[in-house]
């Protein structure tokens, strides 16, 4: 999965014009003009490749408002990857960018059967419905001010690790979310949650996601998972740690130094675990959380 700045008139262009004629333009009878041509060429155009298909898949075009405000515009997936989480990845990448450009706030005109998807990521709504090329929209809007600190967390996790989900019959895809937690859980430090599925993607499963503790003495503090009748897997990928376990609000029961390819469990009511990172280097874990049978 390659994601590509694309100069303006080159074959790549070319291949990205045709990318959103097919899926933006054609379905509603229209083209794209010379003068819709031109105003591509002073904007960021952004542009996603999948090396096993040879060709562009997902595009999106950013264009400056002003010094702190870029409108991201012409938002395209390619039919036979839609629904894949290839067009969460090409809109954190266009986060990461516009951010990275020194840009403070994104808006748009979404498509009102697209409304949903930008809402799951943090877009707002603001303003009133109105008609664009022949069809419903609405205007929306996101701060970004996170996005360069997220990219820089991927950043240093992929020196240890190559985080790459393989979904069956899908596109490969990496990470499409970065959440993080200032504490978790009362712990110390900050702790990352580096999402690789969709919401409600996962079948019984509340999380599947990698938990990312980078500095020396980061911690997900005490947590339990009986009341929401859950078991929840750490499965140690990177780095050393220290797991505590404890029953109640203060009874400490016992203590594990663990590293790469360890794997902890909890389940059942008052019971709690907290992780420490112990090690010079991130401490990363991929976490399961499945809910018990009813």
């Amino acid at each position: 999965m390659n994601f590509k700045i694309i100069e303006y008139q080159t074959d790549e262009y070319q291949e990205m014009l045709a990318l959103r004629t097919r899926i933006l333009r054609e379905p509603l009878g229209l083209i794209f003009t010379d003068e819709d041509i031109k105003m591509d060429k002073d904007d960021m155009l952004l542009g996603l490749i999948l090396p096993e298909k040879q060709k562009m898949v997902a595009c999106c075009i950013l264009t400056r408002i002003d010094d702190k405000v870029v409108k991201m515009r012409q938002m395209a997936v390619d039919t036979d990857v839609q629904k894949s989480g290839l067009g969460t990845s090409m809109l954190s990448f266009a986060e990461y960018v516009a951010e990275r450009e020194g840009f403070e706030k994104i808006v748009l005109h979404a498509r009102k059967v697209a409304v949903d998807f930008y809402r799951k990521y943090d877009y707002k709504i603001i303003g009133d419905e109105f008609t664009e090329v022949g069809i419903p929209h609405f205007e929306m809007e996101k701060q970004i001010k996170m996005e360069k600190e997220k990219q820089q967390v991927i950043d240093e996790v992929s020196k240890y690790i190559d985080i790459t989900l393989t979904p069956f019959g899908k596109p490969q895809r990496g990470v499409i979310d970065v959440e993080k937690r200032d504490p978790m859980y009362g712990g110390n430090g900050v702790v990352y949650m580096l999402s690789v599925f969709e919401k409600g993607e996962l079948v019984n499963n509340r999380i599947g996601t990698y938990m990312v503790l980078l500095n020396k003495g980061d911690q997900a503090g005490f947590h339990e998972h009986g009341t929401k009748k859950e078991q929840e897997l750490y499965v140690l990928v990177h780095g050393e740690g220290e797991y505590i376990e404890r029953e109640g609000q203060d009874k400490i029961t016992r203590k594990f130094n663990l590293k790469k390819g360890n794997v902890t469990s909890i389940q059942g009511d008052d019971n709690y675990h907290s992780i420490i990172n112990t090690g010079d280097e991130p401490l990363i874990i991929f976490v399961v959380t499945t809910y018990e049978k009813a």
